[in-house]
């Protein structure tokens, strides 16, 4: 359903996600929406990229350390019903 909603996980770790993120919207504006609009704090690619990197404006990074399997699909949820 994530890939649908036209979400891309980049990767995974121990301790967290990248996310491509579908919205004509830089990454930084995004994250802060998705706090007010969806309850998700994340950050914003931007700070993992060298300045400039057009890659980072499309990017997130989620930590889910310590959320269980019903914690990730309510992250799905919530970022899935985030429209543009």
């Amino acid at each position: 359903p994530l890939a649908a909603q036209g979400w891309k996980l980049l990767g995974c770790g121990a301790y967290f996600a990248y996310l491509e993120h579908p919205f004509d919207l830089p990454s930084d504006a995004l994250a802060q929406r998705l706090v007010s609009e969806a309850g998700v704090l994340l950050l914003p690619g931007t700070m993992f990229t060298p300045p400039g990197d057009p890659a980072g404006r499309r990017q997130l990074r989620v930590a889910f350390a310590n959320v269980d399997a019903e914690g990730i699909r309510t992250l799905i949820a919530r970022l899935a019903a985030v429209s543009a």
